[in-house]
């Protein structure tokens, strides 16, 4: 799938969903839609947390319904940075079109983060409930209608 370029300069740090099942920290540029949705960049631990999220949903509903994310890890390069390929496989297409064409090699961006899903998941920016009975994205901390902070278990950095 075609996406847009990613820019850094509309981006902010917040946590996406899918289905508010799971939440991960990411970067975002909340104008960079498709029907929509956000696209994320996430860095290498959300990468992992998704990968081992979508695998307990393939085993739970079957490989023909779910996009599996898989970080393959290499040790370290000649600079000591982890040498990591992370594969994205759409599972349902593989009887029609083979591994070849059903696998994405995600590449890092020059910050280290991986757009995975982007202009293709129902990715959505992360909310919180503040008492006041408002609603807020993730990024916005304190509540701007009364000034409550947003909960602890929501404090994970993005």
């Amino acid at each position: 799938m075609p996406r847009s370029h990613f820019t850094t300069s509309d981006s902010v740090l917040t946590r996406v969903t899918i289905d508010d099942e799971n939440s991960y920290a990411a970067v975002v540029d909340p104008t960079n839609r498709w029907n929509g949705w956000v696209s994320p960049y996430l860095p290498l631990d959300s990468v992992r947390q998704l990968s081992a999220d979508r695998m307990v949903a393939a085993d739970k509903y079957g490989h023909a319904t779910v996009d599996t994310i898989h970080v393959v890890d290499g040790g370290v390069d000649l600079e000591g940075a982890p040498s990591v390929v992370v594969l994205h496989i759409r599972w349902q297409y593989i009887l029609e079109e083979g591994p070849v064409a059903v696998t994405s090699v995600i590449a890092p961006t020059e910050d280290g983060l991986y757009g995975i899903g982007g202009w293709e998941w129902t990715w959505s920016i992360s909310t919180w409930d503040c008492a006041c009975s408002s609603w807020y994205y993730h990024e916005a901390d304190p509540c701007p209608n009364c000034g409550g902070e947003r909960p602890a278990a929501q404090e994970q950095e993005a």
